[in-house]
């Protein structure tokens, strides 16, 4: 289960304007902090707006900054929104699976279970939780405790 680049950015810009709470921040400001593509960040700037992540005033002065407060933001929802499929292996996709072990096969049920819990824990984590000094949260903690 890996996450694309473009998630990856996507948490980060979130987690630098949860830093910068108190003013906004420019893309180009983002991209050279990382040292990450000026264009890319655009595109990932531009869908955690349509999401409802970010808000972008444009103009002299203008920037980005969170939409909403960062314990409010859920991994889970920021990942799911970023991310186009979750389809771990072949046969998750009904179009593109042709394995023969299908039928018979507890590879999928398996993946599933697995997934549900990836997402249990990124569920019971929010944007602040990632925040330099920050303690697990108690829904985190307990979705850990769940998994073992």
């Amino acid at each position: 289960m890996q996450l694309t680049s473009y998630t990856d950015y996507a948490l980060r810009v979130l987690i630098y304007l949860a830093t910068a709470r108190d003013r906004q921040a420019t893309i180009t400001e983002i991209a050279d902090f990382y040292n990450i593509s000026r264009n890319h960040l655009v595109k990932v700037v531009h869908q955690l707006g349509s999401k409802g992540f970010v808000k972008t005033t444009r103009g002299k002065g203008g920037g980005l900054a969170l939409q909403r407060p960062p314990g409010t933001i859920l991994i889970g929802d920021v990942v799911r929104s970023m991310e186009t499929h979750f389809n771990w292996v072949e046969c998750f996709d009904p179009v593109q699976q042709h394995c023969r072990l299908l039928p018979s096969c507890g590879l999928r049920h398996l993946l599933a279970r697995a997934g549900n819990a990836y997402f249990q824990v990124l569920d019971a984590s929010t944007l602040a939780d990632l925040l330099p000094g920050a303690t697990s949260a108690p829904a985190q903690r307990q979705a850990l405790e769940n998994l073992k």
